[in-house]
């Protein structure tokens, strides 16, 4: 990696939805992080059931830190895991600032036959990535 570029890295991370968050909430959600993420250089994915959050995001090192952070320590995320951190030559979810995935309207059958749903805290690192390259691939034929 050329040490004059930026260093990008690719994280994911699940929550539990925090009890008082509505569904209303989510479209707040949505316009904060794409206006958040088009100043700071993360592009990602959200997916969404209304028991867990699972996110993968994309960018400069500093700027991903400092969002995760961020993330601990809001109140509508509780229990924060991270399942990914790695630095990365480039970007796999380069196509939005944000999307987000509401579930279960996106079917997911290699995730159904793996863990019975989406259970993210079950997921493996490799199957967190299929997953969301399955949500990216499903959301660009949808649009």
């Amino acid at each position: 990696m050329d040490a004059s570029k930026p260093r990008l890295c690719r994280l994911i991370y699940f929550s539990s939805v925090s009890s008082h968050l509505q569904e209303s909430d989510l479209d707040d959600i949505l316009a904060e992080s794409i206006k958040r993420n088009e100043r700071d250089g993360i592009t990602g994915l959200l997916a969404y059931d209304q028991f867990n959050f699972m996110q993968v995001l994309e960018g400069e090192e500093e700027a991903v830190n400092r969002l995760y952070l961020g993330i601990t320590a809001d109140p509508r995320h509780q229990d924060v895991r991270l399942i990914q951190y790695e630095q990365i030559d480039h970007r796999q979810f380069d196509e939005w600032a944000m999307a987000l995935a509401k579930l279960p309207e996106v079917p997911g059958n290699y995730i159904n036959k793996l863990y019975g749903g989406f259970k993210p805290q079950l997921f493996s690192t490799r199957d967190a990535l299929i997953y969301f390259n399955f949500l990216r691939n499903y959301l660009k034929r949808a649009a």
